[in-house]
């Protein structure tokens, strides 16, 4: 609902009544000064959780509804009264958010070297956009349910820069009373604070020093920085990648309970800079407690979407004094995480506390099918060290096939087909899944396995069954290997017809391989005569599917089958009529 849209104040009271989570869209669209303040009073007091539930997620919307602060102020005031931590945590991170300064640039001269030079500074948005504070002349004599006319563009924050400030001031000032009267409840306090800050709201370096609660309760003890009335500045010869975690009440940051909730905190934070922060603390403070993380907190920040996060959880997990007891179940989640660095450690870890009898061999297969390489690497380390003895071990790494891994599928084929290919357990079914395999480099491993000394070699079931691929790698496979094949002994010479029309057809580019089989389709007619009109046709339309030199390559392999046998003149002549084998008898 846009905030200029009028909304009757009857809806906004109708949907507060009933419980209507529309309520807040509708209060943030109503614009009447004396309404606001009824509404504001009675909402402050609701004790719904419901009602709670809404003013956290008005202070999580931009504070720019004209003529809402009545609205602000008055659930701040009640809320402080109330000593409530974590309606002040949002309300501080909402404060926040009103001042954004902006980069800029001005030129500077020096007038003894006669130089210019350009400074960066900080430049606040002009006073006059803020919302000035209506008084009765300005109320418009018209029904509540019109909006509010002057006070505001939409989009625009609230309040006054003095005004932001002060705000920004008197809500750390809130914290800063809870360190000191009630120092337990401090770091919980605080945690919820920076629970509430977002990756949007400190995008830039400004956004940090924009921030006053967050500057003090994070950095107030750094060196780097210089608090001043208003803002936080870089000292002189300072910057700001030199800012690191300098809490204010740093001893009290340094108790175990505290720990516990910069843990908790890494998860809860919505904002890049909150988590580096806690985990700074961590890693100075807290040694101790990191070295007993539990296993599944380490699963929740492998799982977690930002990678440093997931590179201090695998950090985690080689400090883990559990490793050794962990079950097999709980190393196969943790290889679940997306980061690489992380993922890399995980494995080294497995490795080492892990015996591969602890896994059957079809988790072995499973891991050495995944697509990242340190996974499958180890699961080719744990399928190393088993002996396939039985008929339902060769159908379980039968399933490599599926193996996703570039890395090393070439070096799993030839494993599995090592075994797979044996006298006792040879299986066409199980050995053409390899030669079908998505990832080219599996496929190169089974040609590697492919030989004359292989059982493979010699099963024409397997050879029909490659004719068949989809794959252009391996179709140039079969063309290469045709004149292996024809030269051995084993082969009977009349499969081999059928073979190199479909490898012939099957050829969808040109190059070396190409004029192989046409070579080698010519040879076949020129030796079995008997094949020419099965062969012709192929020969043919392969002549004026291909390039120039192919094709003239192909013409000369034609011309001397004909002139071996000159029988196949009249074939020659059904199927190339443009082809003039007897161009001197046409000329007398």
């Amino acid at each position: 609902m846009d905030l200029a849209e009028p909304v009757p104040f009857l809806l906004v009271e109708e949907y507060f009544g009933a419980g209507d989570d529309r309520f807040v869209e509708a209060v943030r669209a109503f614009h009447v000064p004396g309404s606001l303040a009824t509404l504001a009073d009675k909402w402050k007091r609701d004790p719904r959780p419901w009602a709670r539930q809404q003013v956290l997620k008005y202070l999580d919307l931009p504070l720019n509804a004209p003529a809402h602060e009545t609205v602000v102020k008055r659930l701040f005031k009640h809320f402080e009264e109330q000593k409530d931590d974590e309606m002040m945590a949002a309300f501080a991170a909402a404060f926040d958010r009103l001042i954004r300064r902006r980069r800029k640039s001005r030129p500077r001269y020096d007038r003894q070297t006669r130089t210019v030079w350009h400074e960066q500074y900080l430049q606040s948005a002009p006073d006059s956009q803020a919302t000035p504070t209506p008084t009765a002349r300005q109320r418009p004599v018209v029904p509540d349910f019109r909006p509010y006319q002057g006070y505001q563009r939409p989009g625009d924050r609230l309040f006054s820069y003095h005004t932001r400030h002060y705000l920004q001031r008197r809500a750390w000032r809130y914290f800063r009373r809870v360190g000191h009267q009630r120092p337990g409840d401090y770091p919980a306090a605080v945690a919820r604070m920076l629970g509430r800050y977002r990756d949007d709201d400190l995008a830039r370096g400004e956004n940090i020093l924009d921030s006053w609660s967050l500057a003090h309760a994070c950095f107030f003890e750094s060196d780097v920085l210089e608090f001043g009335a208003n803002y936080p500045k870089l000292r002189d010869g300072r910057s700001m990648s030199e800012l690191i975690a300098a809490p204010s009440f740093p001893t009290l940051w340094k108790s175990p309970a505290a720990g516990t909730l910069l843990v908790d905190l890494l998860v809860d934070a919505h904002a890049r800079l909150v988590r580096v922060w806690a985990i700074q603390l961590l890693r100075a403070d807290h040694s101790g407690l990191l070295a007993r993380v539990p296993i599944r907190t380490i699963r929740r920040f492998l799982d977690h979407d930002d990678a440093e996060l997931q590179l201090f959880g695998a950090e985690l997990l080689e400090k883990s004094s559990e490793l050794d007891k962990l079950p097999v179940t709980t190393w196969l989640e943790l290889l679940e995480t997306r980061n690489p660095t992380a993922l890399e450690t995980i494995t080294q870890l497995m490795a080492r506390h892990v015996r591969a009898d602890r896994l059957d061999l079809e988790q072995c297969v499973t891991l050495a099918c995944a697509k990242p390489v340190p996974v499958a690497r180890l699961g080719f380390g744990f399928l190393r060290d088993r002996e396939i003895r039985l008929a339902r071990d060769l159908e379980i790494i039968a399933g490599l096939a599926d193996a996703r891994c570039a890395g090393i599928g070439r070096e799993l084929a030839r494993w599995a087909l090592d075994r797979l290919g044996s006298a006792d357990g040879y299986d066409v079914d199980r050995v053409a899944r390899f030669f079908d395999s998505l990832v080219r480099e599996v496929r190169e491993g089974a040609w590697d396995w492919l030989g004359p000394t292989s059982r493979g070699w010699t099963d024409a079931a397997l050879w029909s069954r490659l004719l068949e691929t989809p794959y252009d790698d391996v179709r140039l496979h079969v063309v290469a290997a045709l004149t292996r094949r024809a030269t051995a002994p084993h082969v009977d010479t009349r499969q081999l017809p059928s073979l190199w029309c479909a490898v012939l057809l099957g050829i969808h580019r040109g190059g070396r391989h190409k004029l192989t089989a046409l070579r080698q389709i010519s040879d076949a007619v020129r030796d079995h005569p008997e094949s020419a009109e099965q062969l012709l046709p192929v020969l043919a339309v392969a002549i004026r599917s291909v390039r120039a030199p192919e094709a003239r390559s192909g013409l000369a392999a034609v011309v001397g089958a004909v002139e071996a046998r000159p029988e196949l003149a009249g074939l020659v002549a059904q199927h190339l009529p443009e082809l003039d084998l007897f161009p001197q008898e046409a000329a007398r």
